[in-house]
């Protein structure tokens, strides 16, 4: 590339023998003869290289050289300054305006030339190194954006991976439909900052039809008259794609764009199939991103994997719901077969079961817990079933032997249900709900702290109702009066308890 120098001299011999010079040395040249011009013409060709008179009229060289270098931020133009005075003072100043050297005159054409071409070379050496070092920052500054970057997206990802390791956890561990939906819910709204959401299921295998079982974000009342065939339509359509289906895409079959028209036109522009074992479960039906930007790879990826999870968890809580059922009408059967044996179980298994379960809501306990309770208050007299008819049933006092055959009924009881894997946990309620604080209870003699929250509930629900309830023996008594009878046995029952079950008489819900 052809070199510009620019010859500043007011001597017009001066600029017209270097500028002669350096044409027949390949160079291409501009000339100024004033320091006010000199700076004029730096501004217009921007030369490679200035050659500097320091005694200008109008503007000193000295003044010129300043002006270029506070132009020349990056040092890439250099100047020599030519001059007759040859003062040390003079030479530094020219050093000290930001010259790069200082030639004597008269000089040497040659040297002249030497210094231009010997400058120039440093001058394109080192606008080289600088421009390869700002390439080189900008890399740098785009590898550090580049790392913040990636950096961002693998902390998402790390936080993407450990909601859906929290939610796979929760949707393995809760059983309540209602529970499991609604942390279903928040999750897709939340990891795909969408503005609603809504779910069609069918809660058995033998279901002809999706049903709608909630959302967020949405009218509720719009959604529960709909329903989705499961056979055909966009339900077979989505079992054959299984994966997200556009609703507004204009290629949808007629018969699947017919029957999804409704809540595409509802601001469900997206939905997804909720697939177990090769069979459609449910379709999940997605609103729009609350920025209005359409969904992304990560926020598609992101949708599958919650949903995966999701109908596992599903399906799991649809046969835990099953597998309860079955335990209840295990449970109906043994009830069934106590109250055949002894008439006055009949009511008392149900209402014992009833107190218990109010007491146990009213004491915060969760839902395994209060199945727990409700089983065990079922079951405590279960033991009965060891009991002649005619101990049961005999209407005057019972002799000592009597009453050790009717006092090993708890025991009795809870050997008949702790091999049955899905009571074992009421086990303990069966067994121990005789027990008193006081250690004076059967048939163990636990005390205090050793005798289970569930079976010390029990024990108060079972006396509360011996109480209220007629005997052949005694008139019911009032639920006033068997309350205060149950306050002054802190010995034998838990007060904490007795006091739950005073507030839900006040409240009206155990009524006389």
């Amino acid at each position: 590339m052809i070199k510009n120098v620019l010859v500043v001299d007011d001597d017009p011999n001066v600029v017209e023998i270097i500028t002669e010079s350096l044409q027949s040395n390949g160079y291409r040249t501009e000339s100024a003869y004033d320091g006010v011009s000199a700076l004029e013409a730096y501004e217009k060709y921007h030369p490679d290289l200035v050659v500097l008179d320091v005694g200008l009229p109008r503007k000193d060289g000295f003044s010129v050289c300043n002006e270029i270098r506070s132009r020349d931020v990056n040092n890439d133009v250099p100047v020599i300054l030519i001059s007759g005075n040859s003062v040390p003072d003079t030479m530094l100043r020219g050093f000290n305006s930001g010259a790069q050297d200082y030639i004597k005159k008269p000089f040497s054409v040659k040297e002249v030339l030497a210094k231009i071409d010997n400058f120039l070379v440093q001058a394109n050496g080192r606008k080289n190194l600088r421009e390869a070092n700002e390439i080189l920052e900008d890399e740098l500054e785009q590898g550090q954006k580049d790392y913040k970057r990636i950096n961002r997206e693998l902390k998402k990802k790390i936080l993407d991976f450990e909601t859906l390791f929290s939610l796979s956890k929760d949707l393995n561990r809760l059983r309540d439909p209602e529970e499991l939906t609604h942390v279903f819910f928040l999750t897709v709204i939340g990891q795909l900052a969408i503005d609603s959401v809504a779910l069609f299921y069918a809660e058995k295998n033998t279901d002809r039809y999706l049903s709608y079982v909630g959302g967020k974000g949405l009218r509720n009342n719009v959604l529960k008259a709909v329903r989705l065939t499961r056979s055909d339509g966009l339900s077979k359509y989505l079992l054959s794609k299984e994966d997200v289906v556009y609703l507004q895409d204009r290629g949808l079959p007629e018969d699947v764009a017919r029957e999804s028209v409704f809540l595409r036109d509802l601001g469900f522009p997206y939905c997804y199939p909720l697939i177990v074992n090769s069979h459609l479960t449910g379709i999940i039906f997605l609103g729009e991103k609350i920025n209005k930007l359409p969904y992304n790879r990560e926020d598609l990826a992101m949708l599958r994997s919650i949903c995966s999870s999701a109908a596992t968890g599903l399906e799991n809580s649809r046969l835990y719901s099953e597998l309860q059922d079955t335990y209840l009408s295990t449970i109906k059967v043994l009830v069934s077969t106590i109250e055949a044996k002894d008439s006055y179980t009949k009511g008392h298994t149900e209402r014992v079961a009833g107190y218990a379960r109010a007491l146990a809501e009213e004491m915060g306990m969760d839902k395994d817990q209060r199945d727990t309770v409700s089983f065990g208050a079922v079951l405590h007299d279960i033991g009965k079933l060891g009991v002649y008819e005619t101990i049961l049933n005999k209407p005057g006092e019972l002799t000592d032997n009597e009453w050790e055959v009717v006092r090993s009924h708890p025991e009795v009881g809870a050997n008949i249900i702790k091999n049955m894997k899905f009571l074992e946990s009421a086990c303990d309620l069966v067994r121990h709900h005789h027990e008193r604080l006081d250690g004076n209870g059967y048939p163990d003699g636990l005390k205090g702290d050793e005798i289970s929250t569930g079976a010390r509930i029990v024990a108060v629900a079972d006396s509360f109702d011996a109480m209220t309830s007629n005997r052949p023996y005694r008139k019911a008594l009032g639920h006033r009066e068997a309350l205060d009878l149950l306050l002054g046995q802190g010995d034998k029952f838990d007060l904490t308890i007795v006091k739950n079950l005073v507030k839900l008489v006040d409240r009206g819900i155990i009524k006389e």
